[in-house]
């Protein structure tokens, strides 16, 4: 099956390591057989697959980093990262311009920009933005008004571009009609330690 080996590969550029991409690569087949009813027919699933398998990453890549909470820590923890869980937010199937521009920095740049935003901005984003839920189940779970979060999520969009352009900029990217361009060659060949992914 071609999607097999695609999200295989993919896997092993996210993880390095071939049990952590064979783990990630079984679960993004859950999430997608899951979420499959909300896939659109016609658009490509492939894209559709690879799509969550990052944000599957992600999600683990947050889990793996986050320290233990305090009872009655306020920030909870982050649900599943699958952005195609909601049609509040963008097309089924389709990845937004806010999408394909950070898909165009290495996971590791990506979830450092976010770990500068602040817990309030970050949590709004992650739920909104990338886990699809609509603003109202944002406000109800936050217990603030839709209005806040529509300005937190903005602030949190904002500071994140800005802090992947700076990113950009000090890693020496092209950059290309003001926005930070693909990370060369050279840099996705170096070798990073990457956060193990276990499955529980």
């Amino acid at each position: 099956m071609p999607a097999v080996d695609v999200l295989y590969r993919q896997a092993m550029r996210l993880t390095n390591n071939p049990d952590d991409a064979q783990d990630l690569v079984q679960d993004t087949f859950e999430r997608g057989f899951k979420a499959f009813d909300r896939f659109q027919p016609g658009s490509n699933f492939e894209a559709w697959m690879t799509t969550i398998e990052r944000n599957a990453y992600f999600n683990q890549y947050h889990k793996a980093k986050r320290r233990p909470q305090r009872a009655n820590d306020s920030t909870g923890e982050y649900n599943d990262w699958d952005i195609y869980s909601a049609s509040e937010h963008g097309s089924e199937g389709l990845k937004s311009a806010e999408q394909e521009y950070m898909e165009t920095f290495a996971p590791e740049e990506i979830m450092a920009a976010l770990d500068r935003l602040s817990p309030e901005r970050r949590r709004v984003f992650i739920d909104a933005a990338i886990d699809g839920k609509s603003y109202q189940q944002v406000a109800d779970e936050e217990g603030i008004k839709i209005g806040t979060v529509m300005s937190r999520l903005n602030r949190a969009r904002s500071q994140l571009r800005q802090e992947l352009e700076r990113y950009a900029k000090e890693r020496g990217y092209q950059q290309e009609h003001g926005a930070a361009g693909k990370p060369s060659a050279e840099h996705h060949g170096a070798v990073t330690a990457r956060p193990s992914i276990k499955k529980r």
